[in-house]
């Protein structure tokens, strides 16, 4: 029989003695007392609750009359106040630009605790190597793979994969580089978009974006398409009419990118395009769409509808005065005003215009009917694109979940439970339970009373680490001189 040298007895011992100490209250404790709790899982509103967080996690929520609190734990109180989880866009840009770093406080101090960053680096492996240096509070971030697109891709910088061999090789690669998932886009054609389908569930790692042109949403869904972005393809999936409607679009748009189609051509083909977006929504058909829904239930088939997006191509400019204007580099600012259809033609503009209207309300219409069907819904905003803020744009979000028809608790549980339920990270983020990460936003109002108050921060938690209002605040200031120090920069 061998025995340990006295040493390593000791140090064993001094670790067990420390380890407990820690879970009797030796450690100082974060407490929000005499708070409501809405803790995202569907049980009801919680009132004078109190929530103790030891280190990043919670340790205990309990009525506040029977809470024991240590001496010297810090005490927030919460009376009149309501406690959710932290909030997550589940469709972003931009968040691991090291040149954006000023969007990282923007979401903080809007609340957002994680972001879905959905044009990912190169190398997610050496981009995470690079954030351990970084010293100020990041959301933490879920990141795809650059875009996966086909040839000629509308984006700088995607990957263009063309045979099913180079789709099979990408995923390959893109796993081994430390992308959380692989993001595919509009051109892949049909054998490379599902080789990629393929390898992804060979490899075990999800594949999520547009539904590319060739592709039914239908066929997606069965391919295994872990979430659909923008509702791409799935109005036209829900037509009577979807595979005429489709090849027609296919013949179109080749005309339209052919070398040789004059300007005169485009105008027509264009005129054509948008009279068959009109067919879509006018041969919409019930029955279909209750079927494509019931598959997308089925296959787990996650939906993204980045309503703020789509509400964005209205066209309605934002007010000169909008407070959230002095959070945009100039660069992005010049962007944002060239908006969707500002270089278009008078009467194609007008026309987009008069389409994009007609489209959104169809989207809406189709995600509370998707919500009733119980096709599971995400956050997301598409932050970056034209009026889609970094942080704020979530509660603008929100918002329009609820206008769809999803209850505030629904929308509220789309960028928090159902966020983390997608990643697979339900046993540790996303509701507010003992042992899950301390992500809070602790609220002024009710935001089940009114799904607006869910920018009435007070503060927020950040993997245990309070901010209060103060803090939230100074957090503005900061991503203001960022942004002034990058348009200096940029103006050199």
């Amino acid at each position: 029989m061998t025995t340990q040298p006295s040493h390593l007895r000791f140090s064993l011992h001094l670790f067990f003695l420390l380890a407990l100490c820690a879970g009797n209250g030796w450690t100082q404790s974060l407490v929000i007392q005499h708070v409501t709790v809405i803790d995202a899982t569907g049980r009801n509103p919680a009132p004078n609750m109190t929530v103790i967080i030891k280190g990043d996690r919670i340790v205990a929520i309990t009525s506040s009359r029977k809470a024991h609190l240590s001496k010297d734990a810090v005490v927030i109180d919460g009376t009149g106040k309501f406690l959710i989880p932290g909030l997550w866009d589940m469709h972003v840009h931009g968040a691991s630009d090291s040149r954006a770093s000023w969007s990282h406080l923007l979401f903080l101090a809007n609340g957002v605790v994680g972001v879905r960053d959905m044009f990912g680096p190169p190398d997610a492996n050496a981009w995470r190597a690079m954030q351990l240096s970084n010293q100020d509070p990041i959301p933490t971030i879920y990141l795809g793979s650059p875009l996966v697109d086909g040839p000629n891709p509308q984006w700088p910088h995607s990957i263009v994969v063309t045979t099913a061999a180079q789709g099979r090789d990408i995923v390959d690669q893109q796993q081994q580089r430390g992308a959380d998932f692989i993001k595919v886009y509009d051109k892949l054609s049909r054998d490379a978009y599902f080789a990629i389908a393929d390898e992804a569930e060979k490899r075990g790692i999800p594949f999520e974006g547009h539904v590319p042109e060739l592709i039914t949403a239908q066929e997606a869904s069965d391919a295994g398409q872990k979430s659909i972005e923008h509702l791409t393809r799935v109005a036209q999936s829900c037509s009577k009419d979807q595979a005429a409607i489709a090849a027609e679009m296919q013949k179109q748009e080749a005309i339209f990118r052919a070398p040789g189609a004059t300007v005169s051509q485009k105008v027509e083909i264009g005129k054509q395009i948008i009279a068959l977006n009109y067919r879509v929504i006018e041969t919409y058909d019930q029955a279909t769409a209750q079927t494509l829904f019931a598959q997308f239930v089925k296959n787990g088939t996650w939906q993204t509808p980045t309503l703020t997006l789509l509400h964005a191509r209205l066209d309605d400019p934002l007010p000169p005065d909008d407070p959230r204007l002095k959070y945009l580099t100039n660069a992005l600012r010049t962007n944002w005003d060239a908006g969707y259809y500002r270089n278009f033609p008078p009467e194609p503009r007008a026309a987009m215009i008069k389409l994009s209207h007609a489209e959104f309300d169809q989207s809406m219409k189709i995600v509370g009917l998707m919500y009733r069907a119980g096709v599971p819904i995400l956050a997301g905003t598409d932050a970056m694109n034209p009026q889609c803020f970094p942080g704020f744009s979530i509660h603008d979000e929100l918002a329009l979940l609820v206008d769809a028809g999803l209850p505030p608790l629904a929308a509220l549980q789309a960028s928090t439970r159902n966020a983390a339920q997608f990643m697979g990270q339900l046993n540790r983020r996303g509701t507010i339970e003992p042992g899950k990460i301390a992500d809070l936003v602790l609220l002024d109002k009710d935001p089940l009373a009114d799904i607006h108050n869910t920018r009435a921060i007070q503060a927020v938690i950040l993997n245990g680490k309070l901010f209060q209002r103060a803090q939230l605040d100074a957090m503005f200031a900061k991503a203001q001189t960022l942004i002034a120090r990058e348009d200096n920069g940029a103006a050199r």
